[in-house]
């Protein structure tokens, strides 16, 4: 899984990725079954056919759930189309260096009023 471990290291949200494809394994499984259940019937090519439908619509509906899902807890749904560019880089470094500083000074006077 390779693919999901670099969207991680990126910071993407490799875990809604991986409920697609649990989705798409769990419809392919279903349309297996749905296949086996009318009697194996068409051979291959019916199978085929319904497997990878049921596995499609497996893999949407985890999609829409994981999106609905992320976006109740804040995440950003859609990617980003464009990289970040410098001043955008620099502006996230301030704001996580000023963020760093604020929490050692409440760190500091929380310390100095328990003494």
């Amino acid at each position: 899984m390779g693919v999901i471990r670099r969207m991680g290291e990126k910071g993407g949200d490799s875990g809604r990725l991986r409920w697609v494809i649990n989705g798409f394994l769990l419809g392919l499984a279903w349309g297996t079954l749905m296949w086996a259940i009318t009697g194996a019937t068409g051979g291959w090519k019916v199978w085929l056919y319904i497997a990878l439908t049921m596995a499609m619509i497996g893999g949407g509906v985890a999609a829409i759930f994981g999106a609905r899902n992320a976006r109740k807890q804040g995440q950003r749904i859609s990617p980003r189309i464009m990289p970040k560019d410098e001043a955008e880089r620099k502006a996230e470094a301030k704001a996580a260096k000023a963020e760093a500083r604020a929490q050692a000074k409440a760190e500091a006077d929380a310390r100095k009023q328990s003494h």
